[in-house]
């Protein structure tokens, strides 16, 4: 079965066509009909053969991957197609059980990140839900324009991690951190996350006896283990990440109210997009806010604070203070 853009468009213009009662379709006209909207589309000019079209009926009548099971008949007098059944289109088509089942997995990893391969028959779905879009797209100029990098670093590793999460099976992992050697060790992985387009896991160290944090790009190698899963009930990802900004968080640390002050039109844009979920608004003027959050202080937190520039001032913590002015002047002698 062909999955690619070209069967896609296809197939929606023979499902166009057949639900038009006031013409008739045999394969020439429809491979016509096919022709004339690729070119519309790609630019190309395209010359579609016989056995293309009847296999593209053939695929609509009977693919149980594509599912459509269009009623489509042919007439043998006439030598034409169309569909027995008026109301019929594949664009209005149900998905199956099996569809919505992998429907929900899909969905369910698709609103984190895409990288994941595992799954088989997405491409089917999608195939479906680029169908039923491409109608009130294809005429449109682009709208929307979603930032996100072709390969993120490490990504390579995904399918494997899942599935040993989700099998809870040990893995035999060659790690090389920046600037150091490689060494090997056992992890049970718990979790995978995604942040500031990189892929980390949380796995417990068998060796270390503590859960750490691996960044994907720096794994040389993972392989079965013969290992016992050393499973963690307690791990709650949700309670883990709650008190944190990125994905550093050091053993034995504890929250802090961080007090920042805000100048200009960059408090406004903090008020709508806050930095943490515990953010809170402390005093304001025209000219100035102050705002609160509640986090463990980590080098994303001090990252984030100084992306900022002069439009932040942080107030408390003490410590946070003296160690932002320390990278303030470091920053500083790199310019003076």
């Amino acid at each position: 079965m062909a999955t690619n853009k070209h069967a896609i468009i296809r197939y929606r213009v023979i499902d166009k066509c057949l639900r038009q009662l006031d013409k008739t379709w045999n394969w020439k006209s429809l491979a016509e009909a096919c022709a004339k909207e690729l070119y519309k589309v790609t630019g190309q000019k395209t010359s579609l053969s016989e056995r293309t079209i009847k296999g593209d009926l053939q695929s609509m009548r009977n693919d149980q991957a594509l599912g459509y099971f269009a009623p489509i008949e042919y007439d043998r007098k006439e030598k034409t197609y169309y569909y027995s059944r008026r109301d019929y289109s594949i664009t209005e088509a149900p998905l199956n059980r099996s569809d919505s089942a992998e429907l929900k997995s899909a969905i369910g990893l698709l609103r984190q990140f895409t990288g994941f391969r595992h799954l088989e028959g997405i491409e089917n779905i999608i195939q479906k839900l680029e169908l039923l879009a491409y109608e009130s797209a294809r005429d449109e100029e682009r709208i929307v324009h979603l930032a996100q990098p072709a390969l993120i670093p490490g990504q390579k590793w995904l399918d494997i991690l899942y599935d040993a999460i989700r099998k809870k099976k040990a893995l035999m992992m060659e790690y090389q951190p920046f600037g150091k050697k490689a060494s090997s060790f056992i992890i049970s992985p718990f979790v995978l996350k995604e942040f500031d387009n990189r892929w980390y896991v949380y796995a417990f160290n068998h060796e270390k006896q503590q859960l750490r944090t691996y960044g994907l790009e720096r794994i040389n190698e993972l392989k079965k283990s013969i290992s016992e899963y050393q499973n963690n009930e307690s791990f709650d990802p949700d309670s883990y990440f709650k008190d944190i900004i990125g994905i550093t968080l050091i053993p034995g640390k504890k929250t802090k109210k961080i007090e920042f002050k805000v100048f200009g039109n960059t408090a406004q844009y903090i008020r709508t997009k806050p930095i943490h979920h515990s953010q809170i608004e402390l005093s304001s003027d025209k000219n100035e806010c102050t705002f609160q959050i509640e986090v463990i202080p980590n080098f994303e937190l001090e990252s984030l604070l100084l992306s900022f520039g002069e439009q932040i001032q942080i107030k408390k913590p003490t410590a946070l203070v003296n160690t932002i002015r320390k990278r303030s002047q470091l920053l500083n002698s790199l310019y003076s």
